[in-house]
C-alpha cells in the first residue's frame, strides 16, 4: 500500500507542488539567516565586545528546544510568517559562529596590515575579511540546509502551513492514512538524500 500511494504521490503535479513550496520556505529560510548571520558574524569576529554581548544570545537559540521554540512562535506570528522566523532563529547560530570563526581564524599578518592601513569598516568586512573567511561560511551554509529542512518539516507539521509536507504528514495521521504518512516519510528520506548528495558535491569542489 505504501508502495502504491508513493508511486501515485510521484505520478500527481500536485507533489511537486508542495515540493517546491516547502524548498522554496528551506531556500528564503537560509538566505535570511544568511544575510544576517554573515554581516554579524564578521563583526562578531571583528569585535570582542559585540561577541560577548551576543554570546548568551547565540547560546541560548542553541539550547532552547526546537518544539517549544515552534510553539512560542506560533503564539506570537502568524503561521506564514512564523515558519520563516522559527527557520531564522534555529539557522542564525549556525551561521553566525562560522563566519565569526573564519574572521578569528586569519592569518595574524593579514589582520595587522589591515589596522595599519587607513579603511573603512565596510572595506575591511566585505572586501577583505568576508572573501578570506569564505570557506568557513560556506561550510556553515552548507550545514544549515540539513538542519533547515528538518526544523522546517517540523515547523510546517505544528503550524499546517497550507501545501507543505508537513502538513501533508499530519492529514495522513488525522486522517489514519498512515500508508500517505509512510510515502511522504520515503519522500523526505529522498529529498533529504538528495540534498546531502549536492551539499557533499559542493564541500568536494571547495
Amino acid at each position: 500500500m505504501v508502495f502504491s500511494t508513493l508511486v501515485e504521490l510521484l505520478g500527481g503535479l500536485e507533489t511537486y507542488r508542495i515540493i517546491a513550496h516547502s524548498l522554496f520556505r528551506l531556500l528564503a529560510s537560509i538566505m535570511i539567516a544568511a544575510v544576517f548571520g554573515i554581516f554579524i558574524g564578521l563583526l562578531g569576529g571583528t569585535f570582542k565586545t559585540l561577541n560577548h554581548l551576543l554570546m548568551p544570545l547565540v547560546a541560548g537559540l542553541r539550547s532552547l528546544p526546537v518544539a517549544s521554540l515552534i510553539v512560542i512562535i506560533l503564539i506570537l506570528y502568524a503561521e506564514h510568517t512564523a515558519i520563516y522566523i522559527i527557520s531564522f532563529l534555529l539557522l542564525f547560530p549556525l551561521i553566525y559562529e562560522a563566519s565569526r570563526q573564519g574572521v578569528l581564524n586569519l592569518d595574524t599578518d593579514i589582520k595587522q596590515v589591515v589596522k595599519l592601513e587607513p579603511i573603512s569598516l565596510k572595506t575591511k568586512l566585505f572586501f577583505v575579511y568576508l572573501p578570506l573567511a569564505f570557506p568557513y561560511i560556506k561550510s556553515g551554509l552548507l550545514q544549515s540546509i540539513g538542519l533547515g529542512f528538518k526544523v522546517l518539516v517540523m515547523a510546517e507539521f505544528i503550524s499546517q502551513a497550507q501545501s507543505s509536507i508537513g502538513r501533508m504528514l499530519n492529514v495522513g495521521r488525522i486522517n489514519l492514512e498512515y500508508d500517505l504518512v509512510f510515502a511522504w516519510t520515503l519522500i523526505i528520506i529522498f529529498l533529504v538524500m538528495f540534498l546531502e548528495i549536492v551539499v557533499n558535491s559542493m564541500k568536494t569542489n571547495t
